[in-house]
Order: structure tokens, then sequence, then C-alpha cells
């Protein structure tokens, strides 16, 4: 940045304040002296201006500082300076702000950094005698109304192209914009009147915006974009809407990241893909156009038409011409009601196309924090447990919707920029159709939600499995938790007790993993004698039942997985086939226990998941498996898990003759334990208690050669405790108090770098 433009002017206004402000020896001040009329004479030179932009403007601003403050006098650069400074400024003030008093540079913040200066220069000009001073004091009451307007409820902007998210009632701001109006926006209506209107439009500058209230921090507030009024900070973000409510951001953006542009995350802010926009065969628009494509479109390339925006209803509809072949509109409706969250939105996107069909994806990127669910419909909400949005899409096409967070392979997608250089990973809803032509409906509720969620027996959240997968004409139970790690878990689940799931359940909500569980599978196994008693009906349905299951299974991990998620997949009982296909389909890791497989007494032609399982196993012969196998049920179909799988199992040979509910009881804390060791945190271990035997049994699979000491508390107390023993399968006889324990393991060896020592999740002692 030594000799970018702006930062060379900032550098000299820094000089010219040294050099007026401080008290210097005489040897600084010389070298000062002659280093500001170097910098000045290089920021005078046309070939290093920057243009007629907030760059040029601050090297205009320089010389105007350093002519009136510093320069020698009768010095013939300091007059020059003060000239080309004057003519400059006027010619880019004349054109920096639209007719609505817009500042051209598509930023709020950059609206507000450069009408700071409009009283600064009026009242220099003024005391100059310039009659430019006129100029800045007719644009300065224009500027407010939209410095006003797009204050969000809390009192800082949104995240628009390149705005800083900043608190605005500073002393510098409120100095600038002299308004009661200002300052209560800016002050979240702590000081100031409360502007007369809660919805404007600004169609010549491309921007409309409503709430339903003044100086309530939770209302619903929106902002729609249809602008491109000049190349400088332009994000590619034409028709994207913000929406915050409730405290929340809803429908959010993911900001700017900074202006390196070889760093790939502040590529990705710029382009279409961070924004509430669309994406052409996978590609967005690009960040400007040509001057003259700009300039001499007719009709214009960007336009706003407002039906309706005053009260409780904004009414627009942007067009955007920018895509090579469409045309592209976009209608939205905000109705506000007599609560923030009464509020709706509906968005009508049109596409007509003269190029051909291809492949749309509409982005809704979700607020930071907040956690998505899908449903064959659109999308739930939720911030923690508490619903706080739904999105419908409706279309006469064929419509995918799927999520991402996070990723950055093979694109990166789904982040949030709180500030610059800073990332977070937040959801984003892609909606995918492939057309020449589309209309697409997306409704937004904030309240009065369609949509109901079937309690879970437990203290999760629930959530309703995509697909309405129902058996008997019930809903298979399901439910989902937020997590903060890059793995995932899902989870089919067959515990023979719902006592064992729901414990199961609580383990695995109470980690950083993100944990979506589809219960209750083990009601679509059937025992042989079961199963020829059938009729051909019951047996389509839920073998039809079963399929989406595997179609849900597979569509998560599919998302997550391009999303840059590592998906494990846990299945438990009858969970194994669509566990294993989407495992399969998406070389996610796959962790089974007791995979008892349902079967038909009927012969389906059209569904046959041992055969899709075999053959995905053909075509992936690295598939990393991990079966864990009780025995207490000698006819267990896990042998036909072995056949289909073959040597891609790895299996714990000692849970062999263990009753199914001591392996229950032990699964989370091996899932958890698998998850770590994929991650590289952790060495594999397998830790449990055989009721049957009334031992404690102790297995560290992967370590060789190594000594082994156990240490067994029940809550602090130390009840049990095994020295130093060579191997790694272990056996400790226990026959204390029932409840919960955990094992404090020592390792240590040759073939070790240095000791270890973990401690165990929680072990029930029965």
């Amino acid at each position: 940045m030594a000799f970018h433009d702006e930062t060379t002017a900032q550098r000299l206004l820094g000089i010219v304040g040294a050099l007026d402000r401080f008290t210097l020896e005489p040897a600084q001040r010389e070298y000062l002296m002659e280093f500001a009329s170097r910098t000045a004479e290089l920021v005078s030179d046309p070939d290093f201006y920057g243009g007629l932009n907030n760059h040029g403007m601050f090297q205009d601003i320089a010389l105007l500082a350093w002519s009136v403050l510093i320069a020698p006098e009768n010095e013939a650069l300091g007059t020059r300076a003060w000239e080309l400074a004057t003519e400059r400024l006027h010619a880019y003030f004349s054109t920096c702000f639209t007719s609505e008093g817009v500042h051209v540079e598509n930023t709020p913040t950059y609206h507000v950094m450069v009408a700071r200066y409009l009283p600064i220069l009026e009242g220099l000009f003024a005391r100059a005698g310039s009659t430019t001073a006129k100029l800045y004091s007719e644009l300065l009451p224009g500027a407010v109304d939209y410095a006003v307007h797009c204050v969000t409820p809390e009192g800082i902007y949104p995240p628009v192209s390149d705005t800083h998210r900043r608190r605005l009632d500073t002393p510098q701001n409120l100095k600038t914009f002299q308004s009661n109006e200002f300052e209560f926006a800016a002050s979240a209506g702590a000081r100031g009147t409360p502007p007369a209107a809660r919805t404007v439009a600004f169609p010549e500058s491309g921007y409309a915006m409503t709430r339903s209230a003044w100086g309530n921090s939770n209302a619903t507030f929106v902002h729609f974009t249809c602008a491109y009024n000049a190349d400088y900070h332009k994000h590619s973000d034409e028709q994207s809407v913000y929406l915050r409510s409730g405290g929340r951001d809803l429908l959010c953006e993911a900001g700017p990241y900074g202006y390196n542009w070889r760093d790939p995350f502040t590529k990705y802010a710029y382009s279409s893909a961070a924004h509430n926009s669309l994406l052409v065969g996978g590609a967005g628009l690009p960040r400007t156009e040509q001057p003259h494509a700009r300039n001499d479109a007719v009709p214009a390339l960007n336009q706003l038409e407002i039906d309706c925006g005053e009260g409780d209803l904004l009414d627009v509809t942007g067009t955007t011409r920018r895509y090579n072949g469409r045309v592209w509109r976009r209608h939205l409706r905000v109705a506000h009601g007599e609560r923030a969250e009464d509020s709706r939105l509906t968005i009508g996107d049109s596409i007509q196309s003269c190029v051909g069909a291809e492949k749309l994806r509409f982005l809704w990127h979700i607020g930071a924090g907040l956690r998505a669910d899908l449903r064959t419909e659109g999308v739930e909400v939720f911030d923690c447990e508490t619903k706080v949005m739904e999105i419908e899409f409706r279309a006469e096409v064929k419509l995918a919707v799927r999520l991402l967070e996070g990723a950055e392979e093979p694109t990166i997608q789904g982040w949030h920029f709180p500030d610059f250089g800073r990332r977070v990973p937040a959801p984003v809803i892609i909606v995918e159709a492939r057309a020449a032509d589309i209309l697409l409906t997306t409704e937004v509720r904030l309240s009065g939600f369609v949509w109901s969620r079937q309690s879970s027996g437990s203290a999760l959240v629930p959530a309703e499995t995509p697909g309405k997968v129902c058996l008997g004409g019930q809903p298979i139970s399901t439910w989902g938790s937020p997590g903060t790690s890059k793995q995932s878990v899902l989870i089919l689940s067959g515990y023979a007790e719902d006592a064992h799931r729901i414990r199961f359940a609580e383990n695995m909500a109470k980690t950083e993993h993100e944990v979506c569980h589809i219960a209750n599978i083990a009601a679509l196994n059937h025992s042989e004698q079961e199963s020829a008693e059938l009729t051909l009906e019951q047996s389509v349905s839920i073998e039809s039942a079963f399929d989406k299951i595997v179609r849900t299974v597979v569509d998560h991990i599919r998302s997550r997985a391009i999303g840059g998620v590592k998906v494990t997949v846990a299945t438990v009982g009858a969970g194994f086939y669509p566990g294993a296909v989407g495992a399969l389909e998406n070389d996610a890791p796959l962790i089974v226990l007791d995979p008892v497989l349902p079967r038909t007494g009927h012969d389906l032609q059209t569904w046959d998941p041992a055969n899709r399982v075999q053959n995905l196993v053909e075509d992936r012969p690295n598939a990393q498996v991990e079966l864990l196998v009780s025995h207490e049920n000698v006819a267990g179909d896990d042998r036909m898990a072995r056949m289909l799988l073959g040597p891609n199992l790895r299996t714990y040979p000692v849970t062999s003759g263990l009753l199914r509910a001591d392996v229950e009881d032990a699964f989370s804390g091996m899932l958890l334990n698998a998850l770590d060791v994929a991650s590289g945190s952790a060495m594999k271990y397998l830790a449990l208690y055989d009721r049957r035997a009334g031992v404690f049994i102790v297995e560290v699979p992967d370590a060789g050669e190594v000594e082994v000491s156990v240490r067994v508390f029940r809550g602090r107390e130390e009840v049990l405790t095994m020295p130093y023993t060579v191997g790694t399968s272990h056996r400790l006889p226990y026959s204390g108090a029932t409840g919960p324990h955990r094992l404090r393991i020592h390792i240590r060896g040759p073939k070790l770098s240095e000791a270890a020592a973990f401690t165990t999740r929680a072990i029930r002692v029965r």
C-alpha cells in the first residue's frame, strides 16, 4: 500500500497534522516539510490522480490541507495545489450523489464518510470567498434522508457492499447530519425525533427499505438493493434482500472481507454467491461492466419500480438485465402487522430467457448462529430452540433445495464476515432448477407458522424429516441439534428401549457436533415370520417409507459434505441400509451398531437395497465402515453386513457375546471417540461395562506393545485401580454401586513419544 493513491493522501494528511499540531525539533520539522512537499507534488500529478471517487477526494482534501496549513508562503506549488484541488473536488461532488441524495459508491458507510466533508468543505470555501461553497451546502440536506432510513433497528448499517458495521451515533456523524431524525435512528431511539416515514424508496438510486417501527430494536427491517451507480465498492448484489427482525439477521449477506483481491474470501465477498442473489450455470455476475455498457444501456441494466412505498407496505419490482440473454425481475412485497413478527415477505422471481435452459441457483443466506432445517416445501430457521422464520418455495418447475455452511471446497460458500479478515460459518439455502423461464414464489413467515414439529419425547429440539417419512400413518420421530465443529453426525436409531434412545440422544446433543437423529427405525424391521404375514400393500408401504429415509440420509450427507463438513453416519439396528447407502454414496465414514437388516416376504423388483449397497461397495473399495456388534441374538444379521462390506469392515471383537443393551449404553462414547480419532485429537479406545460378567472392558486396539493402567471413578471417588499391564485388551472385575462411572486411562510404551492419559465419557453400571 506504500504508493496506493488514497493511502498516499492519508499519509500527507498525517504529516500535515504533525507539522500543524506537534512540537518538533528543527531537524524533524525540516525533514517532514520536505517530505510533505514531495508528497504533495506526487498527489498533484494527473497520472497519480485516483479519479472521481473517494480516493481522488482524499487526495484533493490532503492538497487543500497542505496548501492552507503547511505550504511555504509564495510557493507556486501551494497555489497550484489549492486551485487543482478546488476544481477536482467540484467535479467530483457534482456527480457523486444521485438526484435523490444517495452517494454513488454503493455503500452506506461510504455515503456517510463522503457526506462528512460536505459541511467541512462548505465552511472552508465560504471563508475563502469561493462560489463553490454553494454546491456543498445544497448537497447535504439530500444526503440526510438516505443516511437516516438505511439505519437498522439497532443503530448500525446493514452489511451492504463494503459497509463496516459500526455504531453511528458518534460525535463526528452527529455533527455531519445535524438532524434530530438521524440522531434518533443512530441512537436506536435513545435521543432525537422519530422520522415520520417508515417505508421509503429511492428508485433512481436503486434502493428501498421499510421497518415495522422506529425506536424498537426488535423491529422488522428490510433493505432491498437493485443498484449500480458506480464501479467503486460495487458488489454483485443485484436484487439482494436483507431482513432483520427480533434483534437477529434473518436474511443476511456475507458482508465485506477486505480489499486484498488475492485472498479468495475477498473475491467471494464481492461475488453474487455471497448475496441473496442468483447464479446462472454456476456463475454469478461480474463485479462491474465496461463504462459504455453501463452508461449507454437502453433500457438501463438495473431498474427499480415502486408500486407502493409508504406506511406498512413496501411493494417494489427490481429488474436486472446484466445476465446475458436473460431478464430477471424480482417483485418484493413486505406487509407489516401490529407486531414485528407479523411482518411477511412475498418474493416473486421471474426469469425470461432467449438463450435456452440453464441451471438457475437462487441463494438465501441465513444469519450466523441460526440453524436451518430442510423441509420438502422449504426451510425452517431456529435460534436455539425457538423457530424464528419459515421460508416456503413454490414453482411450476421441479425445485431442489439444499443447505450449505462454512464450505471452502469445491467453492467458498456459507460464510459471514463480521469484520475485515474475520469469518464465521453461516447457513445458506440453495434453491436450484433447470429452466429457461421460471416463476418462483418465496414466502417468508416470521410468525403464524404452518409447519408443526412433533415432540421427540425428550428435551431435545425435534425436527421433522424432509419428505414427511411416515409408517402406518405415523411420522418417524426425528430431532436435530446444532453444532460448532466441522463434523456432522447422522444417526438412524433402532434402540431396543426408549430410555436408551433418549439417553443416547441427550449425550450427543451435549457435544459440539451437529447431530441429526432419525428414530423409530426399528419399527420398520420385521422378523421373518412377521414379514411373511405382511400383505403386499403393507410391504410396499414399509419399503416406500424406507426408501424415503434413504433419500433423506443421502441428501443430508451430500449437502453437508459439499459444504466441507465431514459427515459421520452412525446407525443402530435397522438403520444399517439407509446409513450404508448414504455413507457410501458420499464417501462418509459409517459406524454401525448391531445392523439387523430389514427384510420382506415379497420380491419387489424396484427396491433392492442389498444389491444397491453391494454395487456401491464395488465402486468404493476403500469405504471406511466400523461395526459394533452384540451377539445377544445369535441369529443377528450382522453376517449380512459382513458379507456385503467384506474386508472394509473394522470390528470390535471384544463386544461379541455382550448384551445389546450394554453395547447401546456405550455407543455414544464409541461414536464420539471415533469422531475425535478422525480429527486426530484422540487415541482410539473402547470402554463399557458387561453386566452379566460384572466387569469393565477396556480396549485400545491401535496401541501395540504398550502398558495400560486404569483408575475407575464414581463421581470424585476412586473405586477401582488396575496397575500398568501390557496389552491392548483388559477386564476389570467390579461389583460396586450402580450408576455412571468414568475411567481414567494411562498409556505408556516404547513406541509412544510420551505417555498419554485420557478420561472416558460416562459408563453406566447396571
